[in-house]
């Protein structure tokens, strides 16, 4: 029997609209990006935040229960004059997520980061990943080259929307655009949403 070699998806598709997330499941694509910028209210109290004072929350949820968890995240770190603000946003990004990657069932990080904490370019060993920067500069991403490196850089903006296929996509192509957390930079920490689709039971 023939062996066919494997397809490489490294297209990125773009645009203001948030419905191109859904071509995630499109031949030949990597990564879709809602190219948005961060609610102003939004930003302006999560930069009005002292770094103690950033909610962080990990967990899974089903989409429905992720806004109540981000308001409890906030409630325990005194964040709570940017919950409802927050609760909304993040859970309609787990809104788009379930919608993606077909699951109703999520993997849910709200991470408060330092430095680069990733800075090696890499493909998550996951189905696929929704990533969005609250706060910070956002993730950097490229076409993967020969030597692992991505052949030209760019930057999501703040607020951004990437849904990234993850090594585990299921289809017979290969992720083809890599990323990594973008250096540290002068403006304190970072705040970033990460959602991955799961398959077995659990909650928040």
């Amino acid at each position: 029997m023939t062996t066919f070699p494997p397809r490489i998806a490294m297209a990125v598709t773009r645009s203001a609209d948030p419905r191109v997330l859904q071509s995630l499941g499109m031949e030949g694509v990597s990564l879709a990006l809602w190219t948005r910028d961060l609610p102003e209210d939004l930003a302006a109290a999560l930069d009005a935040l002292p770094a103690e004072r950033l909610p962080r929350f990990r967990g899974r949820c089903a989409a429905r229960d992720v806004a109540a968890a981000i308001h409890a995240a906030c409630a325990e770190a005194g964040s709570g004059e940017c919950a409802a603000l927050l609760a909304a946003e993040v859970g309609a990004l787990a809104d788009h997520a379930m919608r993606i990657f077909a699951s109703p069932l999520l993997e849910l990080r709200l991470d408060v980061t330092e430095g680069q904490p990733r800075p090696a370019w890499h493909v998550d060993a996951v189905l696929g990943r929704l990533l969005c920067t609250l706060r910070g500069p956002g993730t950097e991403y490229g076409p993967i080259g020969p030597d692992g490196a991505p052949r030209s850089i760019h930057r999501m903006a703040r607020g951004a929307v990437g849904a990234f296929r993850g090594a585990l996509w299921p289809r017979q192509e290969l992720a083809a655009i890599v990323h990594r957390s973008p250096p540290r930079y002068a403006g304190g920490p970072r705040l970033r949403v990460a959602i991955d689709p799961v398959e077995d039971a659990g909650s928040c």
